[in-house]
């Protein structure tokens, strides 16, 4: 009788530390999975070659929320270089340098186990289509400097890419006054313009070029035109009364 009552004991005993361990182990195995949401923009649109720009991921969960931890890597598809990286709570990088083209520019995110139960799973942006153009060499000169008040002089612009001829219009300005607007470029990349109605002292001229869909948006150095400046300086270097 005794032995029987020592094994019954034993059995009240043993069960419910089995419940007790198995609860443990349950309560241990419970892990919480978040998936997230990532998303890609640029400050820039096109971008232009040699000029920074700046990439901003976005991480969300599904909900909305942000992510606790992680970092981002920036990754460019069409050329497999790493742009850069940035933590997940200033998810952004400038990117300098990037050779002109059509580029895929894809985010990834790392996840992050930092704050078990909750586990953040990685995630990665659709590709951004980003087009870089080239920056072209804008000049503009003039068929004769100086000139006199009503003389007729021709102001010759010629946009030079790095890979080929630009396309487009350009526009001339004397000041903030357009002498021509949207002269189309021939095939060598060059347009004229031919006037006499340049007003008399010095006339600072500028091309402006719009672009296309290779080349960036430039601007010419000023082109310093005298426009009867040596006649009215000799004129007033005479003795009076010649």
């Amino acid at each position: 009788m005794r032995a029987a009552s020592r094994r019954h004991c034993l059995a009240l005993l043993v069960v419910p530390l089995l419940l007790i361990s198995g609860a443990a182990v349950n309560a241990q195995s419970i892990i919480i999975a978040e998936t997230t949401l990532v998303t890609l923009t640029s400050s820039a649109n096109p971008a232009t070659a040699d000029e920074p720009f700046t990439l901003t991921a976005a991480v969300t969960t599904p909900q909305g929320g942000g992510v606790p931890g992680g970092s981002i890597q920036f990754i460019d598809e069409t050329t497999l270089a790493v742009l850069g990286w940035a933590d997940v709570a200033s998810p952004r990088i400038i990117v300098r340098d990037l050779p002109p083209g059509r580029h895929a520019i894809r985010a990834d995110y790392s996840g992050s186990q930092d704050y078990l139960p909750l586990i953040v799973q990685p995630g990665q942006s659709a590709p951004l289509q980003l087009s870089v153009l080239a920056k072209p060499r804008v000049l503009l000169s003039s068929s004769q400097n100086p000139i006199s008040p009503g003389e007729v002089v021709t102001l010759c612009v010629t946009v030079t890419g790095k890979t080929a001829a630009a396309k487009g219009f350009v526009t001339l300005r004397d000041g903030d006054a357009v002498l021509a607007a949207h002269l189309a470029l021939d095939s060598s990349g060059t347009a004229r313009f031919t006037t006499s109605a340049l007003a008399p002292g010095w006339r600072a001229l500028t091309a402006s070029y719009e672009g296309d869909a290779e080349h960036a948006p430039t601007l010419s150095m000023p082109l310093d035109q005298s426009v009867g400046v040596a006649l009215l300086r000799d004129a007033q270097a005479l003795p009076r009364g010649m």
